[in-house]
């Protein structure tokens, strides 16, 4: 996809610096969210994982997780993490690894924010999906003050992040031949104005 290797490069070089009180309160009030998409013992492929913070939610609850980024640097944090809270997982930087494969449930978080053509991207993930299997992405939300503050806020500190609205995502659901199932609202749980959709997907 065009644009993967700026993406990568700009991840690696933030990786140590990830972290921070404001992706972390932001992050939590997401999962809270999340985590009604995704069963306790589930096998899922958690694809763009960061430095962990929805892999580490789905192991803690028993999931047994495939974890892909390809930012290597970000990887090796989400590795190192997972390994210090005693969890097993299979992380791998490189996507030919995924080949061929699926799962019964995909979550793509904090994605799709730095792709301005999200088709592609959910292509690939509709195809890693099995017949029956439920896709989590996320988007930040175009109709909440917080995600336009988010919005400017990338393009000055970080990477553009683009906003989409529930409609926009809903159609480009269907344009890649996936159908939208349930749509929530995250930071807060208030539509419309939660900073994050969250929407849950099956093959249409």
């Amino acid at each position: 996809m065009e644009g993967l290797e700026e993406i990568e490069q700009h991840f690696d070089s933030r990786a140590a610096r990830y972290h921070n009180p404001v992706t972390d309160f932001m992050g939590a009030r997401e999962l809270r969210v999340i985590r009604r998409f995704v069963p306790a013992g589930s096998r899922v492929l958690d694809y763009g994982c960061g430095t962990g913070r929805t892999s580490l939610d789905h192991m803690r609850r028993g999931c047994d997780v495939t974890a892909y980024d390809l930012s290597r640097e970000m990887l090796a944090i989400a590795e190192w993490r997972a390994t210090a809270e005693g969890h097993a997982a299979e992380f791998t930087f490189d996507e030919g690894a995924l080949e061929g494969r699926t799962w019964p449930l995909v979550t793509c978080i904090g994605v799709l924010d730095y792709y301005p053509d999200p088709l592609p991207l959910l292509r690939t993930l509709r195809d890693h999906l099995e017949p029956g299997g439920v896709l989590v992405v996320t988007y930040p939300n175009a109709l909440s003050p917080l995600g336009w503050a988010y919005a400017l806020g990338s393009r000055m500190f970080t990477y553009p992040s683009n906003l989409r609205t529930p409609g926009a995502a809903r159609r480009a659901a269907a344009e890649t031949g996936l159908r939208v199932t349930a749509l929530r609202h995250a930071a807060p749980q208030l539509p419309p104005l939660g900073h994050t959709l969250v929407l849950a997907m099956e093959h249409a």
